[in-house]
């Protein structure tokens, strides 16, 4: 069955030295010009569960953690360790529900079936064998901010769905639909995904999906 293409690869920029001759005949590299590319901002560290800091003890029972938290006794950030605990805990009953609105969506949405069939007729496919249901963990950065995500969209893989981030079937629609205007964008107008080319190209689909 066919698949969606791979990405083409962005063209490699490779840099040389140049060399000149100083009057003593001897010769010399060239000095790189300063860079004026600010550094990359440094990745945030996420945070490992305390439950001296955050209240919340998993080797407690999930309802009294549950009680704790309704009863202000567990932090923010500790709610959130606790939010992954029971995602890991239901992940089968959460990706087979996955799997089941993905397979209706596929048979019934009018929206899913006619991106689907757009994206065949650019000799692409979409079906249950490259859009996955899967548990996406989530992760408390040291700053206070919770980075998660619904879904994604790879050129070599497909579509993946976070079964645990879906809240209903519709949401579920909306998340693979913004996914598969991805998909159709990529084999339509060849989209850098890298982001080391046209900057425009990720900034065009996210807008349009």
């Amino acid at each position: 069955m066919a698949t969606l293409p791979p990405a083409t690869p962005s063209r490699s920029q490779t840099s040389s030295a140049s060399e000149s001759s100083t009057p003593s005949s001897h010769t010399q590299l060239s000095q790189p010009p300063p860079s004026t590319t600010p550094p990359a901002a440094p990745l945030p560290r996420f945070l490992e569960n305390d439950p001296a800091r955050t209240g919340y003890d998993p080797s407690l029972k999930w309802w009294i953690n549950y009680f704790r938290i309704l009863t202000g006794q567990v932090t923010r950030e500790g709610i959130e360790h606790y939010r992954e605990d029971r995602y890991r805990a239901n992940e089968a009953r959460d990706c087979a529900r996955c799997e089941a609105h993905r397979d209706y969506l596929f048979r019934y949405s009018p929206v899913i079936r006619f991106l689907r069939d757009k994206v065949a007729a650019l000799n692409g496919t979409l079906d249950a064998s490259n859009v996955v249901c899967r548990r996406c963990p989530a992760r408390v950065a040291e700053d206070g901010r919770v980075v998660r995500q619904g879904g994604g969209f790879s050129p070599d893989h497909g579509i993946l769905i976070c079964a645990n981030e879906m809240r209903d079937r519709s949401h579920l629609e909306d998340t693979l639909a913004h996914e598969m205007v991805h998909a159709w964008d990529h084999l339509r107008w060849k989209v850098d995904w890298s982001g080391t080319g046209n900057l425009r190209h990720a900034a065009c689909t996210e807008v349009r999906g």
